[in-house]
């Protein structure tokens, strides 16, 4: 039984390692046979996050100044044209007159009316008259009184004033007879022109005066200021009358002025300046009596001759037409 198990083992081991063998492909005359192989697969490569530095690392420092970014400048503007200040003449009195020269003695022109804004060409020596443009398409002169003047010391000196006019003698002229009666006019005073120079008596008494019944309770200058040298007859502005009664002067203000408008343009119908007093305004309490008077311009100055008349009682309307043609 012993012989038998040892002769069985080496047969045993015998077969087992020829099977070894055979999966081997290790004896000689197998036909091996080529084991497939996985596909090959291409690579792919890994990524490695770069550690980032901390926040607090500090910027190396350097010497080199970092140069400032340029700033485009601005374009400069071109310059325009400032144009030169003139001188400008703003008319302040209500209606003023318009002169051919630098003075009352030269004859008017024309008028123009508050407000009104001219330019001015020149002035006289003495600074107290101005040239302006224009009036009826003429230039004429202005009494600086009557005027505000802006950058008035701009304004030349003219070099060619005209001489001033000489004022003829005046002559009086017949009063026209009315349908009453006046009385006997109070003699005449002096000639208080006799020492006044230029034109301060160019005006005459041409018409009247005249009389009208009113029933005594006011008097009513009715007048006209006339120049019969200029269109045959151009209203003047800017006149008014000083009247005395008895001696006594009346409240009449120089603020009311003729204006210088025609019959069919002006609220007076043939006349051109109107003022009323009342009877108890009057010396005596009532319109009858004897009065004297004068013509004034727009500056204040006497323009005309004394004029006398008497009104008679129960009449008040008084009509006079005055004239420097």
């Amino acid at each position: 039984m012993n012989s038998l198990r040892r002769g069985i083992l080496p047969l045993i081991l015998l077969v087992a390692g020829a099977l070894f063998l055979s999966g081997c492909n290790l004896l000689p005359g197998s036909d091996p046979t080529a084991t497939p192989t996985s596909e090959a697969r291409a690579i792919i490569p890994t990524w490695t996050p770069t550690p980032l530095l901390p926040t607090d690392t500090p910027v190396p420092a350097t010497d080199t100044p970092v140069p400032p970014t340029p700033v485009p400048a601005e374009p400069t503007p071109a310059p325009t044209d400032t144009p030169a200040p003139a001188a400008r003449m703003t008319i302040t009195n209500q209606v003023a007159n318009v002169r051919s020269g630098p003075g009352t003695q030269y004859a008017v022109t024309g008028s123009v009316n508050q407000g009104m804004q001219l330019d001015v060409t020149g002035k006289n020596p003495a600074g107290d008259w101005f040239q302006f443009c224009c009036v009826n398409g003429e230039t004429g002169w202005m009494f600086n009184q009557l005027a505000t003047v802006d950058n008035a010391q701009l304004v030349a000196v003219v070099s060619d004033i005209p001489a001033a006019p000489v004022v003829p003698t005046a002559v009086s002229a017949p009063v026209v007879p009315t349908n009453t009666p006046a009385p006997a006019a109070p003699p005449p005073s002096a000639d208080p022109c006799a020492s006044i120079g230029g034109d301060g008596c160019k005006f005459r008494v041409s018409g009247g005066p005249a009389f009208a019944g009113n029933g005594g309770g006011e008097l009513k200058l009715q007048l006209f200021f006339k120049h019969s040298g200029v269109d045959g007859g151009q209203p003047q502005g800017s006149y008014f009358v000083v009247m005395e009664k008895d001696g006594q002067r009346l409240p009449i203000s120089d603020a009311v002025r003729s204006i210088s408008l025609s019959a069919q343009q002006n609220q007076f119908g043939r006349y051109n300046y109107e003022f009323k007093i009342r009877a108890d305004q009057l010396p005596g309490g009532n319109v009858a009596g004897g009065y004297r008077g004068w013509v004034l311009d727009g500056n204040g100055e006497r323009d005309s001759r004394d004029f006398n008349f008497s009104v008679p009682d129960g009449q008040g309307e008084v009509w006079i037409e005055f004239d420097q043609g």
